[in-house]
C-alpha cells in the first residue's frame, strides 16, 4: 500500500508539473503582442509636419542653424514594443535623416518611421503646400495639411492632370513629375515642394484612377490595417486563444504519464 501511495503522489505531481510548464509556455507564446505601432513622436517639443499620425511613416523638421544636437524620444503604442532611432542626432548642416525602427513585443513585427531633419534658417524652410486642385476632378480625401497622399477618378481617357499646387512660401518650388503617358488605369503623380533653401524637400502623391476600377487607399492606410492593425486590434481574442498544436502535445504528455503510472501500480499489485 505504501508504494502504491507514492506511485499516485510521484504520478499526480508529475501531470501537476507538466500542465504548470505547457500552460506557462503557452502563455508566454500567445500573450505576445504584434503591435509595431508608434502613438507620438516628441522632438524637443517641435512640432513635425505633417501632424503626427501613427500610419504615416515620413516626416519633416525644419530646426536653427544655431542646433546642435537632437533629441528623439519615440512613443509606442504598445508600452512592451521597442523602438530604435538610425541616425546621427549631432546635427550637420543642412538634410538629417533618422529611422525609427519598431519592433513589436513578439520580437519579429517590424515598422519604420522616417524623420528627415533640416538645419538652416528655419524661415527659408517651409515646403508645405496650402492647396492642390485638380481640373475638374475632386480630390479624395479633401486637401488637408495632415494628408500627402490624395486619390482622383477620370471618366473616358486623359494624357495628364491639370494641377493647381500652391505653397505656403511663394519663394518655394513646385515640381510636377510623372504627370503624362496616362497608358493606364492608374497613374500616380509626384508634386515635389523644394523650399527656398533648396534643402528640404516634401513629395506629396496624386493616384489618378479611371472610374470603375478598383485601386488601393493611395495612402497605404487601408492596406496597412488589413495587414497590421486588424491583427492588432485582435490581440485580446489571440491571447484567450491557445494553439491546437500544443493543446494536442499537453495531452499527449498527459496521457503518457498516466500510462506509465497505471503501469507502475499494476507492477506494484502483481508484487
Amino acid at each position: 500500500m505504501e508504494i502504491k501511495n507514492i506511485t499516485k503522489s510521484v504520478l499526480i505531481f508529475a501531470i501537476m508539473f507538466v500542465i504548470s510548464f505547457f500552460t506557462t509556455q503557452v502563455q508566454s507564446a500567445v500573450m505576445k503582442n504584434n503591435n509595431p505601432l508608434l502613438s507620438g513622436i516628441n522632438i524637443d517639443g517641435q512640432a513635425i509636419e505633417p501632424a503626427f499620425d501613427q500610419f504615416i511613416t515620413d516626416y519633416v523638421l525644419a530646426v536653427d542653424a544655431s542646433k546642435e544636437t537632437i533629441n528623439i524620444e519615440p512613443q509606442t503604442d504598445d508600452p512592451n514594443a521597442t523602438a530604435q532611432i538610425i541616425g546621427d542626432t549631432n546635427l550637420k548642416e543642412g538634410v538629417n535623416d533618422f529611422e525609427i525602427k519598431v519592433t513589436a513585443e513578439d520580437g519579429t513585427t517590424t515598422n519604420s518611421y522616417f524623420l528627415h531633419i533640416t538645419k538652416g534658417d528655419t524661415a527659408k524652410a517651409n515646403v508645405a503646400l496650402k492647396d492642390i486642385q485638380v481640373e475638374g476632378l475632386t480630390l479624395n480625401p479633401k486637401f488637408n495639411e495632415k494628408d500627402t497622399n490624395y486619390l482622383v477618378e477620370y471618366e473616358g481617357y486623359i494624357d495628364k492632370l491639370n494641377i493647381t499646387a500652391i505653397p505656403e512660401d511663394e519663394k518655394a518650388k513646385v515640381e510636377i513629375i510623372d504627370n503624362e503617358n496616362f497608358s493606364s488605369v492608374i497613374h500616380e503623380v509626384t508634386i515635389k515642394v523644394t523650399a527656398q533653401d533648396n534643402i528640404t524637400t516634401k513629395e506629396y502623391k496624386i493616384t489618378a484612377k479611371k472610374a470603375g476600377e478598383n485601386v488601393e487607399d493611395p495612402s497605404g492606410l487601408e492596406q496597412y490595417e488589413e495587414a497590421n492593425g486588424e491583427n492588432t486590434s485582435q490581440t485580446e481574442e489571440n491571447k484567450k486563444a491557445v494553439n491546437p498544436i500544443v493543446v494536442v502535445i499537453i495531452g499527449f504528455a498527459i496521457g503518457t504519464l498516466i500510462g506509465i503510472g497505471i503501469g507502475m501500480v499494476k507492477k506494484g499489485k502483481k508484487k
